[in-house]
């Protein structure tokens, strides 16, 4: 009873802990993501306006801002890698990666499907061979 209880509070610890850090970590992500395009749309606006007024496209303060996107876009997908190793992780300390599949057994008399071993069938009460 105790190992079941156990068992039992490391399963939620180890669940709580990975969805708070995932949770950080795609709060992060859409931070990032809306300065990107926030970004994008101060570029945007920029050629835009240097276009209307006949001027000369900064391309010194382009460059820089296209740059300041492609790191931010970098650590985003740094970010969600480490989301889904995070995932990944605690599928394994939880015991939930690949399992074996049970086998099934049918009642010989009625036709009832069982994953897990029984003695008698539960529909007919027939006696089932192990």
């Amino acid at each position: 009873m105790a190992d079941i209880f156990s068992k039992g509070i490391t399963t939620l610890n180890v669940k709580t802990s990975t969805f708070l850090e995932v949770k950080k970590i795609q709060t992060y992500i859409a931070k990032l993501n809306s300065e990107t395009e926030l970004l994008e749309r101060k570029i945007g606006a920029a050629v835009y306006e240097a276009w209307e007024n006949g001027e000369e496209i900064n391309e010194q303060l382009v460059a820089e801002e296209l740059a300041g996107i492609k790191q931010k876009k970098q650590v985003i997908e740094e970010q969600t890698r480490s989301a889904e190793e995070l995932t990944r992780m605690e599928a394994e300390i939880l015991g939930k990666s690949e399992s074996p599949k049970q086998e099934k057994s049918f009642c010989p008399n009625c036709g009832q499907a069982y994953t897990a071993p029984a003695k008698f069938c539960r529909k007919c009460g027939t006696k089932l061979t192990e």
